[in-house]
């Protein structure tokens, strides 16, 4: 009978199954996305509690608090105690700019270390001028040649008002990796020399 039907109406099961092979695909691209949301969502409330974490782990630091943690840990903290600070303030940019010139560099280097995990052009993808400028800056400073050349170059590539560096896609894919396996090869070490001029300066960080 079923068959029967088919030879008899030929167009209109094509149509019956092309319209169910549309909801299929309609169906699997909703999965998809609803699961691109749920990971974006639980990535973003992800960040939001380490947020909380750090904000309230490093409210009143002591001085062996801030020799005790690892580098990149020390200037996500610090980093998230100087906004706490700044959010307190009228004019966040007037508020920014007043910043000692150390707190200004631990808090773009704790930038580059949160938004910069997966790849650095992250921190680029996600901040700009004057965030990137104190962070140019305190790269330059502290860390060794090879990867501040690595960060200057993709400085360039994404500073709209550099009009003779272009941003390619495979050039900054390169950096990347090149970043990474710097950082990956020098560990803990690899913002020793911010870590030790923080412990130096410790005061500015100690009420």
């Amino acid at each position: 009978m079923f068959l029967q039907s088919i030879q008899e109406y030929p167009t209109l099961y094509m149509i019956l199954l092309a319209a169910v092979a549309a909801c299929i695909v309609l169906w699997v691209l909703a999965m998809r996305s609803a699961k691109k949301r749920r990971a974006k969502r639980d990535a973003l409330i992800a960040g939001l509690e380490r947020e909380r974490a750090l904000r309230r782990e490093f409210e009143a630091p002591t001085r062996q608090q801030l020799a005790d943690a690892p580098p990149e840990r020390l200037l996500e903290g610090l980093c998230a105690r100087i906004q706490a600070r700044l959010e307190d303030e009228k004019d966040l940019r007037a508020a920014y700019d007043a910043l000692p010139e150390l707190q200004r560099h631990v808090y773009a280097l704790g930038y580059i270390v949160q938004d910069g995990r997966e790849a650095l052009s992250g921190f680029f993808k996600a901040n700009g001028p004057p965030l990137t400028d104190a962070a140019l800056e305190a790269v330059l400073r502290f860390l060794d040649g090879p990867s501040a050349d690595i960060f200057r170059q993709e400085f360039d590539a994404f500073d709209e008002r550099n009009e003779t560096t272009s941003l390619i896609c495979e050039t900054i894919d390169a950096l990347d990796a090149q970043w990474q396996s710097q950082k990956e090869a020098a560990g803990e070490a690899f913002f020793r020399e911010m870590r030790d001029f923080i412990l130096i300066n410790a005061d500015a960080f100690i009420e």
